[in-house]
């Protein structure tokens, strides 16, 4: 079945588009902005708790889905496949906070991050958290109820709609500063019997383990983050995929893995050669695309499941175009631009695709 799938998503070349929430007003006119060139579209339905359908689990942006079941048979006419765009843990960004009760942090406070001394997240004004480098707030993606919820959400999008994947986004920690609500903090006491926060740093603690047991202990802890995160995925992926075996689990991801690992506890190297998600596609919004190519070579088992995210409001046309070149000439899936609202504003890119088609 995994061969079968993989053939499926990579038959041809991968050519993706994010076509984020503010968009979907457009409806069937993004295919007229499109023209025949993508085989791909990530459609953003749930952001920062809300969802862009009717759901009986968020609050819901627009109550209709008449546009969302045409908009599906559409693309499906076109022979291009559609998957559901979900923002996992990144919950609420700067704006006044969301007065629907069903909004995770106003029925579920408790589920949120907390910092290394036990503070919520939530306590951090938004001035605070920009002085950090963070886009807002996260939910705490070791969290029980976190977990049934977001499956929750993907279940119900399935179950609707005619979606051919569940694309998932800020499937990550937002920065080291953040652990998660207590919980994995608990678990780990309870299997290594010291507190990873805080009695590690203790005298006693390295009169008793020494400096390099101390050392082995703070890096186990390091490792129990992103392994229970890479948990998650495995069980996000099984669930699904029990529920409608032939749908495409994909994920955006942090293009340096090394980085995406110890700096937001996602190891998509890991998920990506276990198959706890068929695609990966890689942020790499940059310039210097080249950078990630050999690197994501060398930890890659199936390279034509790696799909580079091209940053079009970063760069111009003729770079783009430049970049679809040479990751056509690598053995990876493809691209993904990011995102329509650029390519709406300028068919120039779209001549990219045209001039790079083998």
């Amino acid at each position: 079945m995994h061969l079968i799938l993989l053939f499926t998503i990579v038959a041809t070349d991968f050519r993706g588009i994010w076509v984020p929430r503010w968009a979907l007003g457009d409806q069937n006119k993004i295919f007229t902005y499109l023209d025949n060139e993508f085989n791909h579209i990530f459609l953003q339905m749930y952001a920062l708790g809300e969802a862009y359908y009717p759901s009986a689990y968020a609050p819901s942006k627009r109550p209709s889905d008449e546009w969302l079941v045409d908009f599906l048979a559409q693309a499906h006419a076109r022979n291009i496949k559609v998957s559901a765009w979900i923002n996992a843990f990144y919950s609420w960004g700067f704006a006044p906070l969301p007065s629907d009760e069903r909004h995770p942090i106003n029925s579920h406070p408790g589920w949120y991050l907390c910092d290394q001394s036990g503070c919520s997240i939530l306590a951090y004004n938004s001035d605070k958290l920009k002085r950090m480098g963070l886009e807002g707030y996260y939910l705490s993606p070791a969290h029980s109820g976190v977990r049934a919820y977001l499956i929750a959400i993907a279940h119900e999008i399935l179950s609707r709609y005619d979606f051919d994947g569940i694309h998932l986004d800020y499937i990550r920690y937002p920065s080291p500063n953040f652990i998660d609500n207590g919980s994995l903090q608990s678990t780990f006491i309870r299997r290594y019997y010291v507190d990873p926060l805080s009695s590690l740093e203790r005298k006693e603690s390295q009169q008793r383990y020494g400096v390099w047991g101390c050392d082995d202990l703070r890096q186990r802890w390091q490792d129990f983050i992103h392994e229970d995160l890479t948990s998650f995925m495995e069980q996000f992926s099984k669930s699904i995929k029990h529920q409608r075996p032939s749908v495409i689990v994909s994920a955006a991801v942090k293009p340096n893995y090394k980085s995406a690992t110890t700096d937001f506890r996602q190891d998509w190297v890991t998920w990506l050669n276990n198959g706890y998600v068929d695609l990966v596609c890689l942020m790499s919004y940059t310039k210097n695309l080249k950078n990630y190519f050999a690197k994501t070579k060398n930890v890659v088992q199936e390279t034509q499941r790696v799909t580079f995210g091209l940053g079009l409001f970063l760069l111009s046309p003729e770079t783009i175009k430049d970049q679809v070149r040479l990751v056509d000439e690598q053995p990876f899936g493809g691209v993904v631009y990011f995102s329509y609202d650029q390519l709406k504003e300028n068919h120039a890119y779209l001549d990219a695709l045209r001039d790079t088609k083998h």
